[in-house]
C-alpha cells in the first residue's frame, strides 16, 4: 500500500514555470499593484477634493 501511494505521488507533480514566465508574471503583478494604488489615489482625490 505504501509503495502504491509513493508511486502516485510523482505523477501529479507539475513542472516549474520557465524563468521568462516568472519574470512576466512578476511584472504583471507589479503593474496591477501600481495601477491599484494610482486608482485608489484618484478615488481619494475625487472624494475629498470635491468638498
Amino acid at each position: 500500500m505504501r509503495d502504491f501511494l509513493f508511486s502516485n505521488l510523482h505523477t501529479g507533480r507539475q513542472k516549474r514555470p520557465a524563468l521568462k514566465r516568472q519574470i512576466r508574471e512578476r511584472r504583471t503583478a507589479q503593474a496591477l499593484t501600481v495601477f491599484g494604488l494610482v486608482l485608489a489615489a484618484v478615488e481619494l482625490y475625487v472624494i475629498f477634493g470635491g468638498f
